[in-house]
């Protein structure tokens, strides 16, 4: 259970004297020890407000405030260590954690290795640094040759994870359309609202997964 911060006088006058300057809210609650959100809060109760530069500086995506502008290093500034080295008894502190030629991270995965992706198909590494194909297409191009422009490889029995070229094969992607809006035949109406709700989620899941690989 969140505990709730009882201002004192003192905090309050503290805070009427600096939020409505250019100093940041986050070094204000470190002093005063209390969460962001509180001193937030409290401004608001109080109707305090940041002047209107700090707020309209702030408020762009990608900008930073004022204060942050004043100390950020300028044009044609000279780090102090540029040139220097590392003292030894230092660098011999920082070693054993350093990244080492041809590091690899805990998690890498080497090539020819499987994984199941979000919406349940079976990927193979075929190449590095992070690429990745279907299975299922891989075993049927190495049987039949490149897929056809306009079509794909589906399931005879729609288990995704079953990837035997004799449960595979080709479809245009116009007939698998078609038989997608078959639904309404086989199904009743709330059942085909819970299957595109699935692969709607299942579509915004890889969009946001690819979205954290790029950043």
């Amino acid at each position: 259970m969140r505990r709730i911060h009882i201002w004192t006088p003192e905090e309050i006058e503290k805070l009427r004297e600096f939020y409505a300057t250019t100093r940041p809210a986050a070094e204000l609650a470190t002093e005063l020890g209390v969460s962001v959100r509180s001193v937030y809060s409290k401004a608001q109760s109080l109707g305090l407000k940041k002047p209107e530069i700090y707020r309209s500086i702030a408020g762009k995506k990608g900008t930073q405030s004022p204060l942050a502008i004043a100390h950020r290093f300028r044009p044609g500034n000279i780090p102090y260590n540029k040139g220097k080295k590392m003292p030894s008894e230092k660098y011999a502190k920082c070693a054993p954690t350093m990244f080492k030629k041809g590091n690899q991270p805990a998690n890498h995965r080497p090539v020819g290795s499987e994984r199941v992706n979000v919406d349940g198909y079976v990927e193979v590494k075929v190449a590095e640094p992070n690429r990745w194909r279907a299975k299922h297409r891989i075993i049927w191009e190495e049987a039949n040759g490149p897929i056809p422009n306009g079509c794909n490889i589906q399931f005879k029995d729609g288990n995704r994870l079953n990837v035997a070229l004799n449960n595979l094969y080709v479809i245009t992607r116009a007939e698998q359309l078609k038989t997608q809006n078959s639904l309404t035949a086989r199904y009743p109406q709330e059942l085909i609202d819970v299957i595109r709700l699935k692969g709607a989620i299942r579509r915004q899941i890889k969009i946001h997964n690819r979205k954290n690989k790029d950043e």
